[in-house]
């Protein structure tokens, strides 16, 4: 199927209940980082936006809006140790099998075979919902975020976003990330708003948000996904190269946006 529209979508929900039009992030390049050593001695991080939160912290705030919340996450923390808290996409599978959107799994199991050098001392979660504070996330929380990963030598960083405004925010973190100097790869499930915020390098997959690694106990797809990205983030000579990935979700699906109320989209 084709890809779904989802700055068109989300344009027509929010005018419909009277907001403004939205004002996207739009840029027509992007900074690009080479890979300074082989993929296989690199330290690869990452990073999802799914309200992904440990058993044992509190959760993310569904409803969250401007929330710079960042948890970092043991490496080794098992992938069963965690709660999904977001009501802009669906998590079924994320519920079931965290790997969907989050594939740490998949991550550690590359390290031991040697395909990249290590997974980093911490994986991160965070960046989640709404956030329209953009110059605050640009000067402030995204340097900071970058800091983290250069403290726990990260060679590259896979980031994930989860809902459509989700895929804005986490590309505009991947452009202040890989001007910091290190290089970054999007997998992405939104092809219309990757394209226009422009990340250094992403990989569309054209799978429902929620399961940009695939479906529940797929590990073989999940793998090929995270491996793609990883190839991509090691051999791309472009900045803003968007690569559509060579896979297609059995049965047709559509967007799923929020309750088209106004009150509820204006919770804080």
């Amino acid at each position: 199927m084709k890809p779904l529209e989802y700055v068109r979508l989300m344009n027509e929900r929010y005018r419909s209940i009277g907001f403004p039009v939205y004002q996207w992030t739009v840029h027509d390049d992007a900074p690009l980082v080479r890979l300074a050593k082989p993929l296989s001695k690199a330290a690869v991080s990452m990073l999802t936006s799914g309200g992904v939160s440990q058993q044992s912290v509190p959760g993310f705030n569904p409803d969250a809006r401007n929330d710079f919340r960042v948890d970092a996450i043991e490496r080794e923390t098992p992938s069963d140790s965690f709660n999904v808290n977001d009501n802009f996409y669906r998590h079924e599978s994320a519920d079931r099998d965290i790997n969907c959107v989050f594939a740490i799994d998949r991550l550690r199991e590359l390290a031991e075979s040697g395909e990249i050098g290590s997974v980093t001392p911490h994986l991160w979660s965070g960046f989640m919902g709404r956030i329209y504070k953009r110059s605050y996330l640009i000067e402030e929380a995204a340097p900071a975020f970058a800091r983290r990963l250069r403290q726990d030598g990260t060679d590259i960083l896979v980031a994930v976003p989860a809902c459509p405004l989700d895929h804005q925010t986490v590309g505009i973190v991947c452009r202040v990330v890989e001007a910091s100097g290190i290089p970054t790869v999007c997998v992405s499930t939104a092809r219309d708003i990757t394209a226009q915020v422009k990340p250094p390098r992403s990989l569309f997959v054209n799978f429902p948000m929620g399961n940009p690694f695939g479906a529940v106990g797929d590990t073989e797809t999940q793998r090929t996904i995270l491996r793609h990205a990883l190839t991509l983030a090691a051999e791309s000579t472009e900045g803003g190269v968007l690569v559509d990935a060579p896979f297609e979700w059995p049965e047709p699906f559509g967007c799923y946006l929020p309750p088209p109320d106004r009150n509820y989209q204006l919770q804080r």
